[in-house]
Parts: structure tokens; sequence; C-alpha cells
């Protein structure tokens, strides 16, 4: 229970965005703060694999090592520490031991975060707390942003909502695809492509290999779901036509080239887990408009050099072996929703976004069953039924008794 909400708190505190909201000039470190207690809470409520876990303790001293023998002159020990928690979010969520119920709950809640995240948005921007759409860089493209201070952030947002959307219409209720419906309006809208390709992937993945429905009805929904896909998407073409066509790397190609740059300098042990954004010139930062790397292979090679980063993934990869194959239900789907990530790695921060991630772990809980109770649970829940109602019914005689003998009493009449 308090694993699931204090999870869904995060996700509302970034949807929320508190920085816009609250003027603060830091808003992401508390959004990192949520998640880390829903870590904390996973670790200490929530017995977590104990594989994974070793697997994170790994991670940590791999970075923490090369940290000690980087020879960078700008190493600080406070960015290293306060970078962490991309780590142990991350793995915390591999670890995580879930059920149904925190399936129907966070899936529920993650449908309709990009409906919020809608809403929030045109209060938002009539308000002037912050501006409904962004441009883009290479095209002038206006990208919509919601609530959120990056339209990279809403379109990951939506990715999650329309798969949490889909599985529910799955597992429950069909109404739900109205609701991945409007999600999937909210991501062509926000203009990401890694994310839009992941979304139909997954999503197409997940009904395909779905066995709680005929195959009948897959065809049926995939169908459906394509001809209102084209229909979106004909609404949105204009703007994504420029995006896939014209927009290329969308200058990333400036910060990489630069990447490169610092990982000859410093090839074995990198500068530092969490030091690229900090370690970017201003100069790269006002051409490019973004510190940040956009590719978190070049990132860890910057960051840990090129062997550490090879190492980094290898652990992270057992990890997500270990929390898709170790049980006995294999999710395959989790490992095509890795591959989603590794993807949206090489073009985004994704180790770093809270809205990315997750789509591994949203895919590991969907693959939870609802209990179906055996006929021995059964026999026993009607035997206990009936102990109850032939206890109530004696009560109620007892009582009637009582009440008679009182009557008598107060009566002054003896039989």
């Amino acid at each position: 229970m308090a694993f699931r909400a204090i999870y869904i708190l995060s996700m509302l505190v970034l949807v929320v965005n508190t920085g816009a909201l609250m003027k603060l000039s830091d808003g992401n470190a508390v959004e990192k703060a949520f998640f880390l207690l829903s870590a904390f809470a996973i670790f200490f409520t929530r017995r977590p694999d104990k594989i994974v876990i070793a697997l994170m303790i790994s991670e940590l001293a791999l970075v923490f090592v090369l940290a000690v023998a980087t020879p960078y002159p700008d190493f600080s020990w406070a960015i290293f520490i306060n970078s962490l928690n991309q780590i142990v979010v991350l793995f915390a969520l591999l670890a995580a031991d879930t059920n149904y119920r925190d399936q129907q709950t966070i899936l529920k809640a993650t449908a309709f975060m990009p409906v919020l995240c809608a809403l929030l948005g045109l209060i938002y921007h009539a308000a002037g707390i912050n501006p409904m759409f962004a441009v883009e860089y290479a095209t002038g493209v206006p990208r919509y942003a919601g609530s959120l201070p990056s339209a990279a952030f809403t379109s990951a947002l939506a990715m999650l909502g329309v798969f949490a959307a889909v599985r529910i219409m799955l597992s429950t209720r069909m109404s739900y695809m109205i609701l991945a419906a409007i999600n999937f309006m909210i991501l062509l809208a926000a203009g990401g492509r890694a994310t839009l390709a992941i979304t139909l992937a997954v999503c197409g993945i997940s009904i395909l290999t779905y066995r709680g429905i005929r195959a009948t009805t897959k065809l049926a929904i995939v169908a459906v779901g394509f001809i209102v896909g084209v229909a979106i998407v004909g609404l949105f073409w204009d703007n994504l036509a420029t995006r896939f066509l014209e927009s290329g790397d969308s200058g990333r190609s400036i910060m990489w080239d630069y990447l490169r740059t610092v990982i000859d300098q410093y090839p074995n042990t990198g500068i530092g887990f969490g030091h690229q954004f900090f370690a970017t010139p201003h100069a790269i930062v006002v051409v490019f408009a973004s510190a940040s790397a956009h590719n978190d292979f070049l990132r860890l090679s910057v960051e840990l050099g090129t062997v550490g980063m090879v190492v980094f993934y290898a652990i992270l990869s057992l990890a997500v072996l270990r929390a898709a194959l170790g049980k006995k239900r294999k999710n395959f789907l989790a490992i095509f929703a890795y591959a989603g990530f590794l993807l949206l790695s090489n073009s985004d921060n994704a180790l770093a976004s809270p809205l990315e991630f997750p789509l591994m772990f949203l895919a590991l809980i969907a693959g939870h069953r609802k209990p179906i109770m055996s006929e021995a649970v059964k026999m026993r829940l009607k035997a206990q039924i009936r102990t109850r109602e032939a206890m109530r019914f004696t009560s109620q005689q007892i009582r009637s008794y009582q009440l008679h003998l009182k009557k008598i009493r107060d009566d002054q009449t003896y039989v």
C-alpha cells in the first residue's frame, strides 16, 4: 500500500510540475526526492529481489571505483552522490515484489496522467505559469508540452499512458480504448519520434501476446486501433511530416561531437558519474539549447569511460533479465520494453528521465493475472459463511429470549 501510494504521488508531483507552479529554482530535486521515497518503500516493505539488489550494489560499486580513479580536475562528490538516484530508483523498480492490486492501481492511475497533464497545461498556459507549447530547435515546429517543462517529457508520459490504457483495456474494460486514443493524440501532439515507434511496437506486441482474449478479438482491436491511429495521424500530419523529414538529429550532432572529444581525454575512467551535464561548456548549451547529452551511451562513455559504459549496461541488462525471466511466469514483454528503453537511450536522456524507464516497470507489473480461487479455498470460504450465518442466527435467538425474560420481569409475570 505504501509503495503504490508513494509511486503514484511521485508521478503526480511530476505532472503537476512543482518547479513551475511553486516558482522553485530546482523543482527537479523535489521530483527526485519522491521517486527515491518510492524506491525506499520497495526496499523496506516489498521484499525486493535479492539478485537484483546485488546487481544494483555492483553497479554502485562500479561508478564509485571509477569516481575514485578519475583524474578529472572538476570532479565533485556532491554531484556524484546526487546522481546516484538514477541507479537506485531504476533498480528498485526492477526488484519490486508486486501483485495484481499494484498492477490495477498503478496502470489505471498512469492511464489518466496524460489527460491530467493536458488539463493542467491549459490552466498553466492561461495563468501564465508555463507555456503549453515548445518550439523545436531544428525546424521551428511547435510541440505540445502540456503542464511539463519539455515536450519530450510529455511525449514519454503519453507513451506510458497509452501502454497503461491498453493493458487495462485488455484485462478488464474495453472502454479504456477511448482513453488510449486520447493519450495517443497527446503523444502525436508532443511530436516524439522514438516514443511513437516504441509505443506502437510495445503495445502491438502486448495485444498480440495477451492470453486472456481470442485471436479474432485481438485482430479486431488491432484493426480498430489502426483505423483510429491513421485518423489521428491525419490531424497532426503537417507537424509530423516536418519533424520526421526535416529535423534530422535536432541539432544533437553539435553536442555529440563535443562529447567525443571529452571521451578521448578520459577514455579509461571518464569524468565521474553525473558530471556530463555540468561539464558542458556554455557555448554548446547556447547553440544546442540544452546541457544534456541526449544520448546515454555517449553520456556514460564520458562519465565512466568506454569500458565502464559497456559494463554498466551489461549489469543493467542482467537485472532486467532477472526481473523478467527469474520468476515462474516469464515476462517477455518487459524485455521488449527494455529494448525500447535502449532505443530511447540512443537519442534521449532515458536514464535520467523518470518518465522513460518506468515503461519497463509497467511491463513487469502487467504480467500479473487476476488471482483465481481454488476449489478447496472456495469450499472453506462457503463453510465459514455458513458458520457465521448460523452463529448470527443463534445470537439473534439468544437476544430475543433475553428481551422476553426482561419483559416478564418487568410485568412481574412468572411462567
